[in-house]
């Protein structure tokens, strides 16, 4: 009976580590580095959730302010986010693996690469 409880308890643990990641996982404040052929641009993106939603903003470190009209959660730990900056719209994937995040910012065809960490 012990070992079952034992084996149970395991499981349980070991499930948990294998979940998928969870809103909570992805709410706070990233700093982020997108690389491009002109240089590296870097900032913050905070995400909350309003009203039962997602949502973000970025701060770039240009002082620019923008808020993503799409945050979305899919299966396999993506985060999904789209930014109209008014003159242009960026899709954004990003692979959420605890403190980190990695992915694409994809925009008129072309794809630079994306990373983040969670500032505490």
């Amino acid at each position: 009976m012990k070992k079952i409880i034992l084996v149970l308890f395991v499981l349980g643990i070991s499930l948990q580590s294998f979940a998928g990641s969870k809103e909570k996982d992805v709410l706070g404040t990233w700093s982020y580095k997108v690389e491009t052929d002109e240089g590296d641009l870097t900032g913050t993106l905070k995400f909350e959730k309003k009203d039962g939603a997602l949502v973000g903003v970025v701060n770039t470190d240009d002082g620019e302010v923008f808020h993503f009209r799409k945050v979305e959660l899919k299966e396999d730990n993506v985060l999904y986010c789209e930014l109209d900056t008014g003159y242009e719209i960026f899709e954004i994937s990003l692979t959420v693996k605890g403190k980190e995040m990695k992915g694409t910012v994809d925009t008129s065809g072309e794809t630079f690469p994306l990373t983040c960490e969670k500032v505490e």
